[in-house]
């Protein structure tokens, strides 16, 4: 490796000829790409430089040290593989990671007595046993032999140790490079795996079929081998594809197709973990599998779509003993290759199945958005029934749609829609039958669920010959405000699974007639109990005002027979008389009173409404102005802001504005300084008017009675009133489509509301 002049044997080496040297054995090794070339390199350089008559190179492989080169004198050596426990220099140096040397004749024989005994070999004068360590781990050791006794100097010692260095980065570089050409061997070897099968399987949705493009491309990549997949039916794993060869051995073929155990190793182990499993030295005996003397290696690739395994991918190698790393990874490849296909295929079918059913769901909405519209139309339970069987007949195959109902205990047909294809069957549904003895009907009247029959028994219901035409039966429970109302019968007359989509058809349109049975029946109820309400509001006005008007008779005659009976009396009256004459006349004034708020209250409800435009701006002034005149004593600090125009009855809504306007004054009374505000919010659709005042107010716990006709919250003594105004109020605004509110708190003063709508009907 190099030309520098190297002195004899007799003389040590000079460091500056060792460090050329070292120098020439790094740039040789740096270019070396073959592990024989490594050991070359080192062993002729160190045996040239130092004299050496042999060298030994042994590297570490599974727990061993195996000889990987050697160079010069070497028959007889005692330079051995061996076991890295054993207690040879060899394994002493790397245990220790320490060189060894041996200097003159008989150094090594007396540090190991047996060497040259176990071996075989004859020891050399002087040696030196150096270990080779990277990273901390272990790869082998350069033994160089002398024929002479050799001093071995401190500088011919750290030359040693760092050629032993050197070769142990050049052997990892080449071991490191040897794995990522291996892994890109591997990885190219999955690639064109994946490739291949995604080209045979390219627009394949069936399972099986994709199965089976597995196994044509494993056929392709191990020549010769036995591909099978396996899915999992009850508590076995049957066979469903398999390469042809498998038909050579049908005792095996007949085996797969029985099915095997849940609990064959080969099979549990990977439902057990999920992951593929690789056999070496397969023994049909220990793996409990008969008929598979023929194969030695085995692997099997579990197959999880939704969380669950489905089914098992299967290799079977007739003439290979064991998995190497590079099957392993084709192996793995082509078994993702087929679990993606396969969750791409689950999906594309759940896709389906979804937008069937959307599909389904959206033609059951349309046609039960256009029963919804004739609600409005009608109450009849006869005609949503009819319609709800016509929806169903226009989505479903042939077939009939009874609705069953229990009529003194027997199953009676309410309605029928569709001929049921033999007049014996018709003659027994028009008959009826007993409850308890139909279970089509019976277990969905009980259960309050759906029942689905796929494969309808003839003989689970009436005598078999009526209904064997019929294949396909659903029955569902139709609930009206929480109880079965009847039952919603669908029979087919030929085959059909009830999918999903079929489901979501028959539950949306029998919960949509629930519904819409519920809503007729509480239209109906709300029509009779407003024609009721409607009768007695007629009633009871017509009496107020009858009564009214016949009271109004006796109260004249109380107060002129009164007057009467007083001027008869001689002058002047005792105290105690006085007084009672003036009961007499208070009591029938405010009887009278009462009476002329009772027929206000009648004359308002009864009086029609002339909708006009009203500009309440001027209605609250008119209000503050008569105030003024009837009470121009008061001290009223008016705040009224713009208000705004309504639609409406204005003799009403003038009504309607004085009672709140004279509600406020009257309340306020006792005020030094009355403060009333009127303003006006924009609320959308509506407009509130709203009146405050700072008078007495009132407790909020009794607002609902402030509108209550003759109710008060107030002594009678402390304000007067018949207290009609408010409740009078209310009935008009309420006929204007609007309402009233009240807030308030006692000394608080209180605030009155009128809402009504932008447009009054």
């Amino acid at each position: 490796m190099t030309d520098t002049p190297v002195p004899p044997p007799s003389q040590p080496v000079q460091a500056t000829h060792l460090l050329t040297h070292l120098q020439g054995v790094t740039q040789a090794l740096t270019t070396a790409r073959q592990q024989d070339e490594v050991c070359d390199i080192v062993l002729r350089d160190a045996l040239d430089i130092l004299w050496g008559i042999g060298g030994t190179v042994l590297l570490v492989r599974d727990a061993h040290l195996h000889v990987a080169a050697r160079r010069g004198q070497t028959d007889g050596s005692v330079w051995q593989a061996g076991d890295l426990t054993g207690g040879d220099p060899c394994a002493d140096a790397l245990r220790s990671n320490t060189p060894l040397y041996f200097d003159h004749a008989g150094a090594l024989a007396s540090a190991y007595p047996d060497l040259e005994t176990r071996t075989g070999g004859k020891a050399a004068v002087a040696s030196a046993v150096l270990p080779m360590v990277e990273g901390g781990q272990p790869l082998g050791v350069i033994v160089l032999d002398f024929r002479e006794p050799h001093d071995f100097t401190p500088d011919e010692r750290h030359f040693l140790r760092t050629l032993a260095a050197q070769c142990a980065v050049a052997l990892d570089r080449l071991r490191l490079s040897g794995d990522l050409e291996r892994q890109v061997q591997d990885r190219t070897a999955e690639l064109e795996a994946f490739v291949r099968f995604t080209e045979a399987a390219d627009g394949e949705t069936d399972v099986l079929a994709l199965a089976e493009r597995a196994v044509d491309v494993l056929g392709v990549l191990f020549p010769g081998c036995t591909g099978v997949y396996y899915t999992l039916e009850g508590s076995l794993w049957r066979v469903k594809v398999y390469t042809r060869d498998l038909e050579a051995q049908p005792e095996l073929l007949a085996s797969l197709k029985a099915g095997m155990p849940l609990n064959t190793p080969v099979f549990a182990q990977p439902m057990q973990t999920g992951e593929p499993v690789f056999v070496d030295g397969w023994d049909p005996e220990k793996e409990q599998f008969a008929h598979s003397e023929r194969y030695q290696t085995v692997a099997t690739f579990p197959l999880m779509v939704n969380g669950t395994i489905q089914a098992i991918f299967a290799l079977g190698l007739k003439d290979v003993p064991r998995w190497s790393a590079h099957s392993r990874a084709v192996f793995r490849s082509v078994g993702r290759s087929l679990r993606l296909a396969l969750e791409r295929t689950e999906t594309a079918r759940q896709l389906a199945a979804q937008n069937a059913e959307l599909l389904a769901r959206t033609q059951a909405l349309e046609g039960f958005a256009e029963l919804t519209q004739e609600l409005g139309l009608t109450t009849e339970p006869e005609i949503l029934i009819g319609r709800a069987m016509a929806l169903v007949r226009s989505l479903l195959p042939p077939g009939y749609v009874i609705f069953w109902q229990i009529v003194q205990g027997r199953w009676q047909a309410a309605a029928q829609l569709g001929d049921v294809g033999n007049p014996d069957l018709q003659a027994a549904i028009e008959g009826g039958f007993p409850v308890g003895q139909l279970p089509s009907l019976d277990l969905p009247y009980q259960t309050r669920e759906p029942l689905f029959q796929d494969h309808y028994d003839p003989a689970r219901d009436v005598a078999p010959e009526l209904v064997e035409h019929v294949s396909t039966v659903a029955t569902l429970p139709v609930l009206v405000n929480g109880q079965v109302s009847g039952i919603f019968n669908a029979p087919l007359f030929g085959p059909r699974r009830w999918s999903a989509a079929d489901q979501a058809v028959l539950k949306t349109t029998v919960h949509s007639l629930g519904l819409a049975l519920e809503r007729a029946e509480q239209a109906r109820q709300l029509t009779a109990q407003r024609d009721l309400l409607q009768a007695s509001n007629e009633e009871l006005e017509a009496f107020t005002y009858s009564v009214s008007h016949d009271l109004r008779t006796p109260v004249r005659h109380i107060i002129s027979f009164g007057d009467l009976l007083r001027r008869s009396l001689p002058e002047p009256l005792e105290d105690r008389t006085q007084r009672y004459f003036g009961i007499v006349s208070s009591a029938a004034a405010t009887l009278n009173t009462l009476i002329d708020g009772m027929l206000d209250v009648s004359r308002a409800s009864r009086q029609p409404l002339k909708a006009e435009q009203v500009d309440l701006d001027r209605v609250f002034q008119a209000a503050r102005q008569q105030v003024s005149v009837e009470q121009p004593q008061r001290q009223i600090d008016w705040q009224i802001g713009a208000l705004p125009s309504v639609r409406g009855d204005a003799g009403l809504l003038r009504r309607v504005v004085t009672a709140l306007v004279d509600n406020a004054v009257k309340y306020t009374r006792d005020r030094e300084r009355a403060v009333i505000e009127v303003w006006a919010e924009d609320r959308g659709a509506d407009w509130a008017v709203l009146v405050r005042d700072n008078g007495v107010g009132f407790n909020p716990q009794y607002a609902d009675k402030l509108f209550t006709i003759f109710q008060r919250l107030h002594r009678q003594e402390d304000f007067g009133g018949a207290a009609v105004s408010l409740a009078n109020a209310r009935r008009i605004v309420t006929r204007h489509g609007g309402t009233m509110t009240a807030q308030g708190q006692p000394g608080a003063g209180a605030t009155f509301g009128l809402i009504l709508p932008r447009v009054t009907p």
